[in-house]
């Protein structure tokens, strides 16, 4: 589900990656051909400044002239850009040696035999990066599964005009509006449904990842109320084709040669996402190391106290309503625990040893492994238990929302002040309305000021 959501919007991680192999190859090639020239694997100082100079050339072209979103594959994709690329980066290195009147330290036989080396490795990596895509997407790594919902000949347009060549998106199935009682079956083998049937079953059945609402003189009269129905979900909602009627000023976006306004869109994804996901199962793995004697003493405290288990495990609901299984140290009496209700100030089923735990916030550093094994992040919504959220939805307009990210062991939330029970009137629609500005605004940036903010708050600040 990770990778799927790092390229839920474009290509860049995966060309970003590809980009950087091909760099790795330069330098590999100038170490090979320097070899062939002078039976040695150790580059001279002169060769080693020379490619590095040709792999820096490399990057920067290829971030300035390469301005692709999605991953082409095929030869011709090949000699288009990556094959231009590689002749421009030679010729401006070796433009660079004339300038700097430094042409006679190089051996010529060292530059064709790496550039005939760099020539056939990048058509290797090529071929090699094609397979991997492919994979990727015959796996349903990277595929964005669409419902599509429209007027029947909109519905039509879009699938007979859809790019599926270079496009990761599939239209799984479709809901079109003005055949409710009589559905025609011209859809190209994709399943009708109508708009009386229950959304959340069609949405998980088919791994629906995008809601894509066609705007037209058809459907512009219940636009806000098919919003408005998909909004309580977690899914993704986008408008594709938005017509005069209405005044867009930002959030178009295009792919495969639509365009679209996206109503509600995770910015949890990319480049930016990718790093996220990286620090947070570095640091999870690093935290379950130096914080493991605190576990364990804390471990051995409950076991003293009331027995096994230790551990306590519930449902919460993660990233797209998707149910979970989170682990805690056991700070409340095992007939206490038994089922779920919210702990209040005071509460007598809290242990002794559990009053330490849940002051100093010890009995959520298991959750480092929820973390590590990718259903967590360090930064996000709390996950709340299974039956809470399904209240919580009822109760609170759009509250499926908030799970447009991976929940976190903290978040913007937390740090101002909506932490613990929500029984009280409006306390969870003020964590909601917080969790919701986390998701709208959320960078690293944001990220690191949480966990700094986090660090102060367990240390200095009374929790139940």
């Amino acid at each position: 589900m990770l990778i799927e959501k790092i390229f839920q919007r474009d290509d860049k991680s995966f060309l970003l990656f590809y980009r950087i192999s091909l760099s790795i190859v330069l330098y590999l090639s100038s170490i090979l051909a320097y070899f062939i020239r002078n039976k040695s694997w150790e580059l001279s100082d002169i060769y080693i400044k020379a490619t590095i100079t040709i792999v820096i050339v490399f990057l920067i072209l290829s971030f300035f002239k390469s301005r692709q979103q999605r991953y082409i594959k095929g030869t011709v994709q090949w000699l288009r850009v990556e094959l231009l690329l590689l002749i421009q980066t030679f010729s401006l290195s070796i433009l660079l040696t004339v300038m700097l009147k430094t042409t006679d330290d190089y051996s010529r036989i060292w530059l064709f035999t790496n550039i005939g080396i760099s020539l056939a490795l990048f058509l290797l990596l090529k071929v090699l990066f094609d397979f991997i895509y492919t994979k990727l997407i015959s796996s349903n790594a990277i595929q964005r599964n669409i419902l599509l919902i429209g007027d029947a000949e909109g519905c039509q347009k879009i699938i007979q005009k859809f790019p599926k060549k270079i496009s990761n998106s599939v239209i799984k199935c479709l809901i079109a509006i003005d055949q409710l009682d009589k559905k025609d079956l011209n859809f190209y083998g994709i399943p009708n449904f109508s708009l009386n049937e229950n959304f959340g079953q069609i949405l998980n059945h088919h791994a629906i990842g995008q809601v894509w609402i066609i705007s037209s003189t058809k459907t512009q009269s219940i636009i806000e109320n098919l919003i408005d129905r998909f909004l309580k979900f977690s899914v993704d909602c986008r408008l594709i084709q938005p017509e005069s009627k209405f005044k867009f000023t930002e959030g178009l976006d295009s792919e495969a040669g639509f365009d679209f306004y996206n109503i509600s869109f995770s910015p949890f994804y990319g480049t930016s996402f990718l790093i996220k996901n990286l620090m947070d199962r570095f640091f999870s793995f690093l935290a379950l190391i130096v914080l493991s004697p605190i576990i364990i003493i804390s471990s051995i405290f409950i076991l003293i106290e009331d027995g096994f288990p230790i551990f306590f495990t519930q449902r919460r609901t993660g990233w797209d309503g998707k149910i979970f299984n989170i682990f805690k140290l056991r700070s409340l009496s095992k007939s206490g625990s038994s089922k779920f209700k919210q702990v209040t100030a005071g509460d007598k089923r809290v242990l002794k040893i559990g009053k330490i735990i849940r002051r100093l916030s010890i009995d959520e550093l298991p959750q480092f492994y929820n973390v590590l094994k990718g259903e967590m992040s360090m930064v996000g919504p709390r996950p709340h238990p299974e039956d809470l959220t399904k209240d919580s939805n009822t109760e609170i307009r759009n509250f499926m929302q908030r799970h447009k990210c991976l929940p976190g062991i903290t978040g913007w939330a937390q740090v101002n002040g909506s932490r613990g029970p929500t029984q009280e009137k409006g306390s969870m629609d003020k964590r909601f309305q917080y969790d919701l500005y986390y998701i709208k605004n959320w960078n690293l940036m944001l990220d690191f000021y949480i966990l700094i903010r986090t660090v102060f708050i367990v240390l200095f600040q009374k929790v139940d």
